[in-house]
């Protein structure tokens, strides 16, 4: 088995540190769902989506996790029943004491398993998922959504979100020392073994990102759940950056997240904003910083493409003519770039 040491660094002392992306694998516990309950932005935006969509429907809550967070709150908004759906027995098996403590076991069923394998008595009228990535659709919402479109939902269905986007900007963060939160290694061991192997994991940073920020910001990827047609599996997208700063460095792209939790109205959920800490942005590093100044133009393509395992995407970044950016869902290579190559020493 290979081994490897990473560098880390009190994240309490540090601007910026960085840790795994952990949400495309089987790595949460208990710090991070207690992290879920917050009452920011993304639990405001959810609760006023559920409770104005639930009353007098059957909802399905896909992914419920240890709390049944939307399923009690779809219950207790006067749904007619709440199916929520679980993958990790453990935690099916937590949810199921949430909804009993909550007073709903006779309205709220927990089902543990992955949606794409059961099948519900009837068809759900609202559909309510937090399957959303750190990359928007990096932890499979499109498969698993169009899915539940197609055997769980009726077509007429409410979904919550209505719509999940990624958006991206260029960063310079050139002569900062980025090392992974030392508190965040036990995160990526358990990604690592999701993976079967290490592998270059995507890494979101932490800290005041948007101070990092030195272009204007465009949406590379806009996934509509309620759109006539669902969503491409894969997809190839194309934008533009302008420079801001006088003269900078650029050392990376910084990918985030945006969710609209309803069509009409409602909150709009910024990753970037500090309004939540559900979704972290993703660094996507350059090979090595890159000069510019203030109106460089710079063209970007981002590509989606459905992993092997037919549900979580792989990524490819191409800004301009530099090297593009590889990110796969589990596999490739470690330790590919002279970035990786810093973090992780000391490979046999």
């Amino acid at each position: 088995m290979t081994q490897w040491t990473v560098r880390t660094v009190d994240a309490a002392g540090s601007p910026y540190v960085l840790f795994p992306s952990m949400g495309e694998y089987p790595a949460y516990d208990d710090r991070v769902y207690d992290a879920f309950d917050a009452a920011d932005d993304r639990h405001r935006a959810y609760r006023d989506a559920v409770r104005a969509a639930a009353p007098g429907k059957v909802v399905i809550d896909i992914g419920t996790g240890r709390d049944a967070l939307w399923a009690i709150e779809a219950g207790h908004a006067g749904a007619r029943h709440v199916y929520a759906i679980e993958a990790d027995p453990a935690t099916a098996d937590q949810a199921v004491d949430a909804v009993i403590a909550a007073g709903l076991d006779e309205r709220v069923t927990v089902l543990p398993g992955l949606s794409t394998q059961i099948t519900l008595p009837e068809r759900a009228e609202v559909c309510v998922s937090e399957i959303v990535g750190n990359i928007a659709s990096a932890e499979g919402a499109i498969a698993v959504l169009g899915d539940a479109r197609a055997r769980l939902c009726t077509p007429d269905c409410a979904w919550i979100p209505f719509r999940i986007q990624t958006w991206a900007a260029a960063v310079d963060l050139d002569g900062t020392d980025l090392a992974l939160a030392a508190e965040t290694v036990p995160y990526l061991d358990r990604v690592f073994e999701a993976a079967g192997a290490p592998f270059d994991a995507r890494l979101c940073l932490g800290g005041p990102s948007a101070d990092a920020v030195i272009s204007t910001a465009v949406a590379i990827e806009s996934i509509v759940f309620g759109a006539d047609q669902p969503p491409p599996h894969d997809e190839r997208l194309r934008a533009e950056l302008r420079i801001g700063a006088t003269s900078a460095r650029m050392s990376g792209i910084l990918l985030w997240t945006r969710v609209a939790a309803e069509s009409r109205g409602g909150r709009e959920v910024d990753a970037l904003d500090g309004g939540t800490r559900a979704w972290a942005p993703v660094y996507a590093p350059f090979p090595e910083p890159v000069p510019v100044t203030c109106g460089d133009h710079l063209p970007i393509a981002f590509t989606r493409r459905t992993s092997d395992d037919g549900v979580h995407p792989d990524y490819e970044l191409t800004v301009g003519d530099l090297p593009p950016w590889r990110s796969p869902h589990h596999g490739g290579p470690f330790r590919a770039t002279p970035f990786y190559r810093g973090l992780f020493r000391n490979v046999s």
